[in-house]
């Protein structure tokens, strides 16, 4: 009977030793998780951030080529600065409603006024 006593003590000590070691391997296991989550969340924001960039990257090198060329830095002046060639002026373009369409329609009868007023198409 005294033998079995440390022997008993001794299997209960390594059960909880078992624990132990169970309980940390798991809390690592977790912590390594929520490590490789939020390092895929971060991938997957620089993937994000790096497309954002090579879009400008790509609209920037589109300026730089047009800036380039004459034409090009005479229409960047033109549209910071307002300015003209001399001689260039501005040209308005008004429309005018056509005087048929008015007159036309003044000359109708009550019953085409309330017709058209009903089926406006």
């Amino acid at each position: 009977m005294k033998r079995e006593i440390p022997r008993v003590l001794l299997g209960c000590a390594g059960i909880v030793a078992l624990g132990v070691l169970t309980f940390f391997a798991v809390e690592a296991a977790w912590g390594m998780y929520g490590k490789f989550a939020a390092a895929s969340e971060a991938r997957a924001g620089a993937q994000t951030q790096l497309a954002q960039l090579q879009t400008q990257y790509a609209r920037v090198q589109t300026q730089v080529a047009e800036l380039n060329t004459d034409r090009g830095i005479e229409a960047a002046v033109r549209e910071r600065y307002g300015v003209a060639r001399p001689g260039e002026g501005e040209i308005d373009i008004v429309r005018h409603a056509s005087s048929s369409e008015s007159g036309a329609r003044g000359d109708e009868s009550w019953f085409a006024k309330f017709w058209r007023s009903l089926f406006v198409w």
